[in-house]
């Protein structure tokens, strides 16, 4: 087997989908390559252009042998193509959607020549002519005929059935002499050259994998349970003209909501999909999309149009967070439903306000069913929501992930506590600011951590508007339906001492939760504490991270 740096790929790798196909290639030079081999996986570089910018990029794999050379590989999953046209690089994920990449040539060739700079740098570099070659692997590609693939020759890239059938061999002719005449001009590396390599690009340095990776990971693995949880309830529920779906925080409730009414719109089905939150709303309408015949509207939005007799009738009708919906609105809704239409609503039994869901299903004529599956929060953030739960059970799908940190913080030192958590995870823990959600007890405290945020010069924004680049400052109220990959609640008393509420706040985190407050004997606190939250001192610096 080669030797391989590293010698075994992290987890964050593994379970991100964007690096499949890198994965692949690992395990099978890993494979094919005998120890006289190096491979190095995923190896930046950096270096100065011609007019004094900067350039930089990354070598996907190093391929290095004594005797033969040095291979840079570029690799690219999906069906890659290319427009002559416009010169332009794309690939198709299994999803069928395109996306634009990088011509992966010209990526491998700027590698060699970059990195081969570094090399040289070292005394111990061999003074002849190294041989180094570049290559491009499509692991999910097969050419036509023997065809130029992008205007270059076949013999440059590794398709699917050589990956599989003849890696090394490929690997081989991608190194051999080109010399005529039989007088090989070039030379391998050697074994100080191989040194020098492993010196550059695979010295040992203290690294930790940055949060917002590890966050990403685990959220890729839910994401994955996510889509066959979701499709199995989007089937059920279509074989039913009236249905209301019952299931806790993080079952993926708003998910089959905007699968359904995309669904919908796609085949021509005029399609409703409303709730009572503008925030809700807004980013409803920011995941699905623009779609011919299908709307989004608040139930204020309906009441507005029904007062003006301009309620269009809908072949389906949608609603998310049913629970928050008043007893008397429901005539409302059923009015918006065509005659022989579809009427879907999500319900959390859990926040339930106005009934229990077996009264809307008889108020309805509706057919009830259970979201069972938590794909939303890691399990250790689980494990808080479920002492402040009420309904059908939940079992928890996720990753382990984090353990939620409380910070036992008095009201008057609470807000620049949470300020501080949220200056770490930005500047520290290399989060971006869209990731991050500030969930308060009401209106009051939003504006003034809105106003403290921007005097710290950072940007902050509101649900419903999201700016980009921005920390969304949020009640909790008012972030009802909504997730964030991190949250920092920062709880009073009163809040604390509200299981809902602190149900709502906690169970929006996808897998980073910091509560910030006075709650350890409220609530919230005796949840937090059940459920194993690690319990920072007061006194101690307010760090996302232990340390």
């Amino acid at each position: 087997m080669a030797v391989m740096w590293p010698r075994a790929l992290p987890q964050w790798v593994l379970q991100d989908p964007r690096r499949s196909a890198e994965c692949e290639v690992y395990r099978r030079l890993g494979q094919v390559l005998d120890d006289s081999w190096s491979v190095y996986y995923s190896r930046p570089w950096w270096g100065i252009s011609r007019t004094g910018g900067e350039i930089d990029g990354e070598a996907d794999f190093v391929v290095a042998h004594p005797a033969r050379g040095v291979l840079f590989l570029e690799v690219k999953g999906g069906l890659v193509s290319h427009d002559p046209k416009t010169s332009k690089w794309l690939s198709r994920d299994r999803f069928g959607v395109n996306h634009g990449i990088k011509d992966p040539v010209q990526q491998a060739m700027r590698s060699k020549h970059e990195l081969l700079k570094k090399f040289r740098t070292a005394s111990s570099w061999p003074s002849e002519r190294v041989r180094l070659r570049h290559g491009v692997i499509l692991p999910d590609c097969e050419p036509k005929a023997k065809e130029r693939v992008g205007g270059y020759e076949q013999q440059l890239f590794c398709f699917t059935t050589q990956l599989r059938d003849r890696l090394a061999g490929w690997i081989a002719e991608r190194l051999a002499s080109h010399a005529e005449d039989g007088r090989d001009n070039e030379v391998g590396p050697g074994v100080a050259g191989v040194a020098v390599i492993d010196n550059t690009i695979a010295a040992p340095v203290r690294l930790v994998v940055p949060l917002h990776r590890e966050l990403s990971a685990d959220i890729a693995q839910q994401d994955s349970l996510l889509t066959g949880a979701q499709m199995q309830a989007v089937v059920f529920i279509d074989s039913m003209p009236r249905v209301v779906a019952e299931g806790g925080a993080g079952t993926g409730k708003t998910v089959v909501a905007c699968e359904l009414a995309a669904r919908y719109a796609q085949v021509g089905r005029s399609t409703l999909l409303c709730c009572l939150s503008e925030a809700l709303a807004a980013a409803l309408r920011r995941r699905i999309g623009d779609w011919p015949g299908l709307v989004v509207m608040t139930l204020k939005e309906m009441g507005a149009a029904a007062s003006g007799r301009r309620l269009d009738r809908f072949g389906a009708v949608i609603v998310d967070e049913g629970q928050d919906v008043a007893w008397t609105d429901w005539e409302m809704v059923e009015s918006c439903v065509a005659d022989g239409g579809l009427l879907r609503v999500l319900f959390d039994s859990n926040q339930a306000v106005y009934r229990a869901r077996s009264d809307l299903e008889t108020r309805l004529q509706a057919t009830g069913i259970c979201l069972q599956l938590n794909l939303r929060n890691t399990k250790r953030i689980a494990a808080v929501t479920d002492p402040l739960y009420r309904g059908p059970l939940i079992i928890c799908a996720g990753t382990e992930g984090r353990h939620p940190r409380l910070f036992n913080r008095s009201a008057s030192e609470a807000q620049a506590a949470a300020l501080a958590l949220i200056r770490d995870l930005l500047e520290n823990h290399s989060m971006v600011p869209g990731d991050v959600t500030l969930l308060v007890p009401d209106s009051k405290v939003a504006t003034a951590m809105r106003s403290k945020l921007l005097t710290a010069r950072l940007r902050a924004t509101d649900a419903a508007s999201a700016a980009h680049g921005a920390v969304i400052v949020e009640t909790v109220a008012a972030f009802k339906g909504l997730e964030s990959l991190a949250v920092v609640f920062l709880a009073d008393r009163l809040c604390a001492n509200n299981a809902e509420l602190s149900y709502v706040a906690v169970s929006r985190a996808r897998g980073l939760l910091l509560v910030v407050g006075p709650v350890t004997d409220t609530q919230l606190g005796r949840a937090l504490i059940g459920g194993h939250a690690e319990l920072v001192p007061e006194g101690r610096s307010p760090t996302a991270l232990s340390g």
